[in-house]
């Protein structure tokens, strides 16, 4: 596995890759899974790692270039990456007309509500959003118990929450706030005065801000916190009581690719049973397939306290949300 020089601009094809993915994930998550891709195919794959932002100001930039056809169409044939790997479905399903069709043997496995409706991605791992707090620091009566509980006084800058305009797990949190809570415009207003107008760059930042005690509570990821706890930590989390989101994240294969073939190896190899068991006991995700069953301790999808809401009306949500995030922050409390 090799990688891109840059990160936020196009970089050539190095000669020796057969596929180019560009990653919209933590190393942690996407190199096991490329790295056991390779090992079994005995492809070079290169990656590239970028933002979800970046990825949809890259596409939409193409779709709008006042290019002459037959120069769209070279561009075409020269793209720098063949394949999006970890990018949120809401993000994929909205760009499918720069997807090719990807049914293969393995899609008819996925359970249904993380399917695609056209087959234009296909979803790789399921991610619970939870509230994670330092158990040395919050003491048994002052436990969060859901989105309201980020808003208490005593949290004020001690709230660790990654910049939604960065992170889908951001902004997903913000969604299901917006879909549950009693004043959804007061609540972003709050939440951005509790954190006193400054968020975290990864989720990362997230999960170590609260385990070195810097926060109290924040929010991330089932597997995160689940890992953190399982190894000791001294963390636990709740699932928030008004009702939280599964974030799925998923693979396209590009228009225009130029390594297609590989492409659909690599595609069909992250939704097998083999891969999806690698997510379970390497990454301690939930596994998008109906054969695949969770680690070990988590509590069942079924009884989850998830908001019964579908992808377009979760991704109106979240851009709503965010609409309204960006102009409180902007303001910064004025």
């Amino acid at each position: 596995m090799t990688g891109c020089e840059k990160k936020t601009q196009e970089a050539p094809i190095l000669a020796q890759a057969d596929l180019v993915i560009y990653a919209v994930q933590e190393p942690s998550v996407y190199e096991p899974v490329i790295k056991e891709f390779e090992e079994r195919t005995n492809l070079v794959v290169d990656v590239c790692v970028g933002t979800t932002e970046e990825l949809k100001q890259m596409l939409c930039k193409e779709q709008t270039d006042n290019q002459i056809q037959e120069s769209y169409q070279e561009q075409q044939k020269t793209l720098d990456w063949d394949l999006v790997f970890g990018a949120g479905v809401e993000t994929l399903e909205q760009l499918s007309d720069q997807w090719l069709s990807c049914e293969n043997s393995q899609t008819e496995s996925i359970i249904q509500e993380f399917a695609s409706p056209d087959q234009t991605w296909t979803s790789f791992s399921a991610l619970p959003l939870v509230i994670m707090y330092n158990t040395n620091v919050v003491t048994y009566r002052e436990l969060p118990v859901g989105w309201e509980s980020l808003l208490e006084p005593r949290w004020k800058g001690r709230v660790a929450f990654v910049d939604p305009e960065v992170s889908g797990i951001g902004g997903f949190a913000l969604a299901a706030a917006h879909i549950t809570g009693p004043d959804q415009e007061d609540y972003v207003k709050k939440l951005a005065e509790n954190l006193d107008f400054q968020t975290l760059q990864s989720l990362n930042q997230v999960n170590e801000g609260i385990l070195d005690g810097q926060y109290s509570v924040g929010v991330t990821s089932e597997e995160a916190a689940q890992a953190l706890r399982v190894d000791g930590a001294d963390v636990d989390y709740i699932y928030p009581e008004e009702g939280t989101v599964v974030v799925v994240d998923g693979t396209a294969i590009r228009r225009g690719c130029v390594h297609e073939e590989a492409a659909r190896q690599f595609l069909e190899f992250t939704i097998s049973r083999d891969a999806q068991e690698i997510l379970v006991s390497d990454l301690n995700r939930r596994s998008v397939r109906r054969d695949v069953a969770p680690l070990e301790g988590l509590v069942p999808m079924a009884k989850l306290p998830i908001i019964s809401a579908g992808l377009k009306e979760l991704s109106s949500e979240k851009e709503e949300a965010l609409t309204e995030w960006k102009q409180v922050m902007e303001g910064g409390g004025s």
